[in-house]
């Protein structure tokens, strides 16, 4: 990869560039130029089919080195969406993108899948408001560019830096810092206690302990106390769930008097704002009307989640009822079409009447859950505690919703992603 990003900002537009050129590249137009004359010589010679497989790997890595040596990757971010394209040779293994600039939650660097020459590599993950995870470039050997992509666009577009999906300085992810600080800290425990262990192991194990510490603190993915604290370090995103008992004290909050939130007023016209709409009014969903039914409020206690709603919708003629959950995360209501599991179905996906399962099949796909929220949930002026998983895997937009009312049992819904433009007044 280039080692330089072109940036350009005008009128509302900002543009990211680099070329695609790198130092191997002249290895591969000599390795062309040798091969593909090698190629024609045969050809003219009559070798006929013989070297039909050889020509068409010659056809391959000119083309390849055609798109290293004048292609290059172009982002282009406006308050309406971001595009990612290629070219000028089309390369089908570069995918292009358009996202509304409106659906970008957060942006981070993961590592990539793809190692080169042995080494890893990142990629710049968008995380949208529906939950969903995209790839916007994938196997870039350089961190630093990866990096001030990432940087560049967030502060463009005013997106907070989530610095719980940031990787360390060894280019180590928050789970694999995690796993290996609680590996040598077990084993240097261990070590403390057996007299024949060298000193210079248990000395090295001391060493290693304290470098993860430091590196985990310093990237914001400590969730034990450093030496001297009291209290683990605060951090924008909570840790892990566990398995622990919903009557925990530790995770339940207690009931507290007074009524639901006020919902803040749209700062825009663009969308209809359903979140918003008292029960008995009237609506459309995909040009159908409805009237809006039984509603509940649910006022979570973090800041990245503030606010939520649960929302019935009846028709005014025939048909079934719809059901919708909207949750405001970040400024933006995002809305998912929802319907509700039978007690089989519960039972089946591993909830009990106390624990939630850590991971679950759904036919193929595997799903894991986000961060635990608890809040308040207000049906009518009443508000009642509750906890909440929203359950996700990389390889569908669908989400699973679990909710547990305090002494209650679990709902549990399955969520798809509606765009706020189907709602209408």
């Amino acid at each position: 990869m280039a080692k330089e990003l072109k940036i350009e900002q005008d009128s509302g537009r900002l543009s990211i560039s680099y070329s695609w050129r790198t130092s191997g590249m002249w290895f591969l137009v000599l390795w062309c130029v040798i091969w593909d004359i090698g190629m024609v010589a045969a050809i003219t010679s009559g070798a006929g089919l013989f070297v039909s497989l050889h020509v068409l790997a010659g056809i391959m890595v000119t083309w390849l080195t055609l798109t290293r040596f004048f292609n290059q990757t172009t982002i282009t971010v406006d308050r309406s969406a971001m595009k990612v394209d290629h070219g000028p040779i089309p390369w089908p293994f570069a995918k292009k993108h358009n996202i509304p600039a409106r659906s970008l939650k957060q942006l981070y660097v993961d590592k990539s899948a793809v190692s080169k020459n042995k080494q890893a590599t990142y990629a710049l993950m968008a995380i949208l408001d529906t939950g969903a995870e995209v790839k916007i470039l994938d196997a870039e050997p350089d961190i630093t560019i990866v990096q001030g992509l990432e940087r560049t666009i967030e502060d463009y577009l005013d997106i907070a830096n989530d610095t719980s999906l940031d990787l360390s300085s060894s280019g180590k992810k928050p789970e694999e810092l995690k796993a290996m600080y609680k590996q040598v800290k077990s084993m240097r425990e261990a070590a403390e206690g057996r007299s024949w262990m060298p000193d210079f192991v248990k000395e090295k194990l001391i060493q290693q302990e304290a470098m993860l510490e430091r590196e985990m603190a310093n990237a914001g993915h400590m969730d034990v106390p450093l030496p001297g604290q009291t209290s683990a370090p605060s951090s924008s995103r909570p840790s892990s769930p566990s398995s622990r008992p919903l009557n925990d004290d530790a995770v339940t909050i207690r009931t507290a008097p007074g009524a639901p939130r006020p919902l803040p007023t749209p700062d825009h016209d663009f969308d209809f704002p359903l979140y918003l709409q008292a029960e008995g009014s009237a609506v459309k969903f995909n040009d159908v009307p409805y009237q809006l039914g039984r509603t509940a409020q649910i006022d979570w206690t973090d800041t990245h989640s503030t606010t939520a709603r649960q929302l019935e919708l009846r028709p005014n003629g025939s048909g079934d009822n719809l059901y919708f959950f909207t949750q405001l995360e970040r400024e933006r209501w995002a809305y998912y079409e929802e319907r509700r599991l039978d007690d089989g179905e519960v039972f089946a996906l591993g909830f009990t009447s106390e624990m939630h399962p850590l991971r679950f099949d759904n036919g193929d796909e595997r799903y894991y859950p986000r961060d635990l929220q608890t809040g308040l949930r207000f049906i009518g002026q009443a508000g009642h505690n509750v906890q909440q998983y929203i359950y996700f895997t990389t390889s569908s937009t669908a989400q699973f919703r679990a909710l547990k009312p305090e002494g209650g049992d679990w709902e549990v819904y399955v969520m798809e992603p509606v765009d706020s433009g189907a709602f209408e007044g």
